[in-house]
């Protein structure tokens, strides 16, 4: 009985050790992914702060 649990144990470590890599694979991609979109999201929020800015002082220009 002994060697069998050895066998199980280890059967459920590699599996926990699988499903790990994969999660921090993801969580890898993710903190890429949305720290892009958090500057992607800064530089729009920038230019439509300037846009505001042009039709607050008057100087909007009609392009």
């Amino acid at each position: 009985m002994g060697l069998a649990s050895v066998v199980s144990l280890t059967a459920v470590l590699e599996s926990w050790d699988e499903r790990l890599g994969a999660v921090r694979g993801e969580c890898d991609y993710l903190a890429g992914a949305l720290s892009k979109v958090a500057k992607e999201m800064g530089e729009t929020e920038t230019a439509v702060d300037k846009s505001f800015e042009s039709v607050e002082t008057g100087r909007y220009e009609r392009r």
